[in-house]
């Protein structure tokens, strides 16, 4: 009997795959919030701030502030990413969705596989193995059967800025898989974290009084946040990142939807469609074909020339 193998991309697809399940909680808490009259960027602000100084202040005690000391360029990289890359393109998502249903924000947000595809074929030379080039239609389909629903727009330029999410997420991703891959994912998801919570706080809170009042009101769902969609989730991707292709890492993450709406399902009592189950099935499927080993593709290859 075969044993199975972690091998180090092993370990990558289920670490991508468990982030986007972590990132799949972000709807939940988000409804909860949005309930008690917080605004998006509040939440986004106080959610990173959060996470990033309760990282900070495990790191130092369980490793020393040793364990943060970076190049200039490597800090410089970490911070500009936590500003242009999670804090704007997490405010162009929420921005769609003021003038867009939110499936249609969603579907839109989710293109981001496909830019990731083209800009690591131009910038980074990979190249999808011709076997599973279908892996991202595939994806992008079960996708959109899952988010399928009312497509309404208020006004145009919500599209703008619901493909712009897709795109700042591609180039975060990108430049993660470029330029992170020598840096412990502790280290960056902490100094992303800080400068994205930094940036949306100043953008998002009136004063020091309404952050006090926001987290006062409304801390166990922050904490909930920092904890599992932030801490939790962000390290796991950054660290299945260096194990993995681009491209790969992109169609894997979707499994955040999927868990979005199996606990929508499961907690709201939302119904789910057949459209939707069909949606999912697609979804696991791209899961399932990238996760083969590549000598499981060559040989399902040779023995169709048989």
């Amino acid at each position: 009997m075969s044993q199975l193998s972690f091998t180090p991309r092993t370990i990558g697809i289920i670490q991508v795959i468990a982030a986007g399940i972590c990132f799949g909680f972000l709807g939940l808490f988000g409804k909860s919030a949005y309930a008690q009259g917080v605004s998006p960027l509040e939440l986004l602000g106080l959610r990173f701030l959060t996470s990033g100084l309760i990282l900070f202040v495990i790191i130092a005690v369980v490793y020393g502030p040793h364990f943060f000391k970076l190049s200039f360029r490597s800090f410089l990289l970490c911070n500009l990413l936590g500003i242009f890359g999670y804090a704007l393109f997490s405010s162009f998502y929420f921005f769609a969705i003021k003038g867009l249903s939110i499936s249609l924000a969603v579907l839109l947000l989710y293109t981001f596989p496909i830019w990731v595809a083209v800009g690591a074929r131009i910038f980074l030379g990979e190249k999808i193995p011709k076997g599973r080039q279908f892996t991202i239609p595939v994806s992008m389909l079960g996708i959109t059967f899952l988010v399928w629903g009312e497509f309404s727009i208020n006004n145009y330029y919500s599209l703008a800025f619901g493909l712009g999410s897709a795109i700042f997420y591609a180039i975060y991703i990108l430049i993660s898989r470029k330029w992170l891959t020598q840096i412990n994912p502790l280290v960056s998801v902490t100094y992303i974290q800080l400068s994205a919570g930094v940036i949306l706080c100043l953008l998002g809170l009136e004063n020091y009084s309404r952050a006090i009042l926001v987290y006062k009101n409304i801390w166990p769902i922050i904490l909930g946040m920092a904890i599992i969609c932030s801490i939790g989730a962000m390290t796991l991707f950054q660290s299945g990142l260096q194990k993995l292709k681009s491209w790969e890492a992109s169609i894997l993450s979707t499994s955040e939807p999927l868990m979005g709406i199996s606990l929508a399902v499961l907690l709201l009592g939302e119904n789910l469609s057949f459209i939707q189950v069909v949606g999912g099935v697609l979804v696991i499927a791209s899961f399932i074909f990238i996760s083969l080993p590549h000598s499981e593709l060559g040989r399902s290859k040779k023995d169709r020339t048989l």
